[in-house]
């Protein structure tokens, strides 16, 4: 009986697991991704100065090898992808960069998740990093990892406080029973 039931405990492992290691499955109980520091700090910044889709790039991605970016005007790429077939159309939100060069975002593409794609220059040859955008965004990125940092530290005092006076209220309560 033993064996059965840890066969099927096993089985059951295997059909979960797999599917909570892929990349666009969130497992209840998981906590859903989140984009880099960078990424949220650059849409926290420029949110004004997105822009909708632009319908003369729908078919930019279409068997071209893209590179994906943090942000538009990073200093280095995240990576690239081979051969893609994607709609370019899905990409929201758009953003024009100070070069002119039209920009989409992504939640999510081929094991990817929360990139850019310069849809001007797919491939990524003709992008420049732009310092002054660099230097907002990672003065922001750092703002936000240290208010992070600090919650933390906000939860784990808080946590740390309740534990010693639960503590000190059980102590309490204990030499009160003694003595009575």
């Amino acid at each position: 009986m033993k064996k059965r039931c840890l066969a099927c405990v096993l089985l059951l492992a295997l059909a979960v697991l797999p599917a909570a290691a892929r990349a666009d499955v969130v497992v209840p109980g998981q906590k859903p991704p989140e984009p880099a520091a960078e990424t949220a700090a650059f849409a926290e910044l420029y949110a004004g100065d997105f822009v909708d889709f632009d319908p003369a790039y729908a078919d930019a991605l279409e068997g071209v090898v893209a590179t994906l970016w943090l942000y538009p005007g990073a200093a280095e790429p995240l990576g690239t992808l081979t051969s893609v077939d994607y709609s370019a159309d899905v990409l929201s939100p758009c953003y024009v960069d100070s070069a002119g060069q039209f920009w989409g975002y992504t939640r999510y593409i081929y094991g990817y998740r929360f990139v850019w794609i310069c849809l001007s220059d797919p491939a990524g040859t003709s992008v420049e990093p732009d310092q002054a955008v660099i230097d907002r965004v990672e003065a922001r990125a750092d703002e936000m990892r240290s208010a992070q940092r600090t919650q933390l530290i906000l939860a784990a005092v808080l946590v740390a406080a309740v534990a010693a006076m639960t503590l000190l209220l059980i102590l309490w309560l204990r030499r009160r029973m003694r003595q009575s």
